[in-house]
């Protein structure tokens, strides 16, 4: 299955964001103290992000799920369909055949 173009995005979006939180903290001009009272309190933020972007890639994949599962339905009904008239055009022809000879 080909990547989920917003679960791509949505995951880039969370590891820059804490890719760009731990490098700004750790440049920036604070004293250690400070920046590792930062850093943990960023630290227990990062779980509730985490259940958050979760939540939301669930939502896609179900989203998308739904969406392919109609279209293989559509694609099966349309198979069937050609299989029905490949059959019938057969028989006839094997009747005009038969009626011919």
């Amino acid at each position: 299955m080909s990547r989920n173009p917003t679960g791509a995005f949505l995951g880039g979006l969370v590891i820059g964001g804490v890719t760009g939180l731990v490098a700004g903290m750790v440049l920036a001009p604070r004293s250690g103290q400070e920046t590792r009272r930062l850093l943990r309190k960023a630290a227990a933020a990062l779980p509730e992000l985490t259940a958050d972007v979760s939540g939301n890639l669930q939502l896609q994949a179900q989203r998308w799920t739904a969406v392919l599962q109609q279209q293989w339905q559509d694609h099966w009904i349309r198979f069937q369909l050609a299989v029905q008239a490949g059959w019938e055009a057969g028989r006839q022809e094997h009747q005009r055949q038969q009626n011919r000879g």
